[in-house]
C-alpha cells in the first residue's frame, strides 16, 4: 500500500457520480452509524472549535479517527492496493497537489487595483449612458426594472415570457443588442460588474499579507474526474478578450526577474478520439500535422475554399462527436438550421467512418457490462443504459460515449502533473508548478530555468500516452505574467 492514503479517494473512484462524498455520509451508509456533526457541536459554526468543551471535542475527534480507520480496513479487504487508478494516479497526485497548495500563486496587488479603477469608471460611464437612453434612472441590476424599461417604456421586441413579466437574461439581451444600443450597454454593464465583484474584489480579499493567493484543489468533486479549484476557483479566471483578459496580468512570478510558463494541450480530446477509434482519416491528419478543423471543413464543404466561418462550423462538429450533442443543440450553438446541422453530422461520420463504429461499440459494450472505461482502466457505471424510456436511455448513451474521452483527458493531465513534479524535484529546479487549469499547466519559473522547463515539461506532456499511433501536442509560451504566457 502507498505511504500516503485517502479513504475518500477510493470511494470517489468507485462512485464518481456521488456528489460531496463525506466521512459522515460514508459512516451512515457503510456502518449504519451516525457521527456527531460539526454543526451540532459548534452550533452551526457560531462557536469556535477550540471553545467546545473537552469531552465533546474528544468524542468528535475520536469518531473521525475510528471511522476513518474502519473505512480503511474495509477498503483493504476490497484490495485497493491492486487498483492502478488509485495507486498510480490519485495517490501520487495527492502529493503534487499538496506541494502546489503550499507553493501558492503570486499576485500583483497594484494591478488588481488598477483594473478595479478601470472597471469602476467603465461602469459609471455605462450607467450614465443607459439612463440617458432610457430617459430615466432605474436599478440596472433589477431584472424587473430592466424589462419594464425595455419592453414597457421603450417598446423593444418582447422575447421569453416569465411568471412575473419578460425575461432579460443574457440570451435575450444578446439578441436585442444586435439592433438596440441600450441592450448592448446593459450587457456590457453586467459584464463589467461581474468582473469587478466576482474576480477583482474577490481576489483582492483573498490575498495574504505577502500578496499570495491560496487555493484548494479538489480530487473528489467533479463527476468527470477532473480537478476542481475552490477558494478561489482559479479555473474560472476569464480567458476572453478585453478587460477580462487583463486580469491574468496580475498573476506574476515570485522570483526577481522570474517568468510564468504556460503549457496547454492542443485538441487533446479530438486526438484521444482518433487514438481510441483508430480512424485512418483522423489519425492521418494528426500524423501529417494538418489542421484537423480545416480537414473536417474540407469534408463538409467539398470543392470550396474554406473560410473562417466554415472552419468554425467544422470545429463545432468535431467537438459535437465528443459531447454527443444533438443536431438541435449544434444548430443553436452555431446559428444554423437543424437540417444543416444534421447534414454536417452525417457528413462527419461519412468522413470518419470508424468513429461511428467506435461510438456504437461503446454503447453496445455498456449495455452488456453497464460500465465504460478509459485508456487507464478507470470505470464508470452508467445508470439507465438499458432503460425502456427513450429519453433516459438517450441521456445514458450520451454519458457513455463522451466519458471515455473526457476521463482519459482528465487522467492525462493528472499524469502529466505527477511526471512534471518528479522532473522538477529530480533535477533540483527552483521553479514551481502553481496552477492546473483544464488542459493547461502553469509554472512560476526561476531565472535561467526557462528553456529546460519549457522543453522537458512539453516533452513529458506530449509523451504521457506511450505506444499509440499519434503523439499528443502542446502549445507553450513564457511571459512576465500569465496573460503574456498565453
Amino acid at each position: 500500500m502507498a505511504r500516503f492514503y485517502d479513504t475518500l479517494l477510493w470511494e470517489y473512484i468507485k462512485n464518481p457520480w456521488v456528489r460531496w462524498i463525506s466521512l459522515d455520509k460514508l459512516s451512515t451508509k457503510e456502518f449504519n452509524y451516525m457521527m456527531i456533526s460539526y454543526d451540532s457541536i459548534t452550533n452551526k459554526a457560531k462557536i469556535n472549535f477550540k471553545d467546545v468543551d473537552l469531552e465533546t471535542a474528544s468524542i468528535y475527534s475520536w469518531e473521525d479517527v475510528y471511522i476513518t480507520n474502519k473505512l480503511y480496513e474495509k477498503q483493504v479487504s476490497e484490495k485497493v492496493d491492486q487498483n492502478t487508478v488509485l495507486t498510480q494516479i490519485e495517490i501520487p497526485l495527492l502529493q503534487v497537489l499538496k506541494k502546489m497548495e503550499i507553493s501558492w500563486v503570486k499576485i500583483a496587488r497594484d494591478k488588481l487595483k488598477e483594473i478595479w479603477t478601470i472597471l469602476e469608471n467603465e461602469i459609471m460611464i455605462l450607467e450614465k449612458k443607459i439612463y440617458s437612453l432610457a430617459e430615466t434612472e432605474f436599478n440596472i441590476n433589477s431584472p424587473k426594472q430592466v424589462w419594464e424599461i425595455l419592453f414597457d417604456k421603450l417598446a423593444l421586441p418582447k422575447w421569453k415570457k416569465t411568471k412575473t413579466g419578460y425575461s432579460v437574461n443574457a440570451d435575450v439581451l444578446w439578441e436585442l443588442a444586435h439592433e438596440f444600443e441600450i441592450a448592448q450597454m446593459i450587457v456590457d454593464y453586467r459584464h463589467y460588474s461581474k468582473l469587478l465583484s466576482t474576480y477583482i474584489e474577490w481576489l483582492s480579499e483573498l490575498l495574504d499579507d505577502d500578496d499570495f493567493l491560496h487555493t484548494n484543489y479538489n480530487q473528489t468533486i467533479a463527476s468527470t474526474w477532473r480537478l476542481s479549484s475552490t477558494n478561489p476557483n482559479l479555473q474560472n479566471i476569464p480567458s476572453s478578450n478585453g478587460i477580462a483578459w487583463v486580469i491574468r496580468e496580475a498573476f506574476i512570478s515570485r522570483f526577481e526577474n522570474g517568468n510564468i510558463l504556460a503549457i496547454d494541450y492542443s485538441q487533446v480530446e479530438v486526438r484521444i478520439l482518433a487514438i481510441l477509434s483508430w480512424d485512418e482519416n483522423l489519425l492521418s491528419a494528426f500524423i501529417s500535422w494538418e489542421d484537423i478543423h480545416h480537414k473536417t471543413a474540407n469534408f463538409l464543404f467539398p470543392n470550396k475554399t474554406i473560410t473562417s466561418s466554415e472552419r468554425k462550423i467544422a470545429k463545432a462538429v468535431n467537438f459535437w462527436v465528443i459531447y454527443w450533442i444533438s443536431s438541435f443543440w449544434l444548430s443553436q450553438m452555431i446559428g444554423i438550421s437543424m437540417w444543416e446541422a444534421k447534414t454536417y453530422i452525417n457528413k462527419f461520420f461519412e468522413s470518419y467512418p470508424k468513429v461511428r463504429i467506435f461510438l456504437d461499440n461503446i454503447i453496445k459494450d455498456c449495455e452488456k457490462n453497464n460500465f465504460v472505461e478509459t485508456i487507464f482502466w478507470r470505470k464508470r457505471y452508467i445508470n439507465g443504459i438499458n432503460d425502456l424510456n427513450k429519453m433516459v436511455k438517450s441521456w445514458a448513451e450520451r454519458e457513455a460515449t463522451n466519458m471515455p474521452i473526457q476521463w482519459t483527458s482528465a487522467d492525462i493531465i493528472k499524469l502529466a502533473m505527477i511526471e512534471s513534479q518528479n522532473f522538477i524535484e529530480k533535477n533540483n529546479l527552483k521553479s514551481v508548478m502553481i496552477m492546473q487549469v483544464h488542459d493547461e499547466l502553469v509554472f512560476d519559473v526561476f531565472p535561467g530555468e526557462e528553456e529546460i522547463l519549457k522543453k522537458e515539461i512539453s516533452n513529458i506532456m506530449e509523451n504521457i500516452l506511450i505506444g499509440k499511433p499519434i503523439k499528443l501536442k502542446t502549445d507553450s509560451k513564457i511571459g512576465k505574467n500569465w496573460r503574456e504566457a498565453k
